[in-house]
């Protein structure tokens, strides 16, 4: 007996995050962007639009992990809305986050015991005890 459903279409990803995609909407992929309200959110890329007539929609990472489309539809009305890119000293100090973070994982995945040593360290030390 045949399944039912017949040939699957192949899984195009969840957002387009290539620069000639997002480039219409005048942010990148990972911009750092300050919304009209002041809330600064991650670009998480362009979804494609659901049938013909649609437009293509940017979508941003609120904080907390919320992924939301936003409502403009190009660069201009990006700008006259408000929203603008961060200053770049916000985008590096992102960076050296994600790069500590990562860097702890790995020295943390090659020498597990460093991890347990540490919270040795930490739990043998009593502020103000008697000797």
């Amino acid at each position: 007996m045949p399944k039912k459903g017949g040939k699957k279409k192949s899984k195009e990803p969840a957002f387009l995050t290539d620069e000639e995609s997002c480039k219409a909407f005048g942010f990148l992929f990972n911009d750092i962007v300050i919304t009209p309200l002041g809330m600064e959110v991650e670009i998480a890329g362009v979804k494609k639009a659901e049938g013909e007539g649609g437009h293509p929609t940017m979508w941003a990472k609120f904080p907390g992990g919320y992924l939301s489309p936003l409502r403009p539809k190009n660069a201009l009305e990006f700008e006259e809305q408000g929203y603008r890119r961060a200053h770049e000293g916000l985008h590096i100090l992102r960076n050296q986050r994600l790069f500590e973070v990562v860097r702890q994982e790995q020295l943390d995945q090659w020498n597990p015991g460093a991890q347990k040593k540490e919270k040795a360290k930490k739990g043998g030390k009593k502020a103000g005890g008697k000797k």
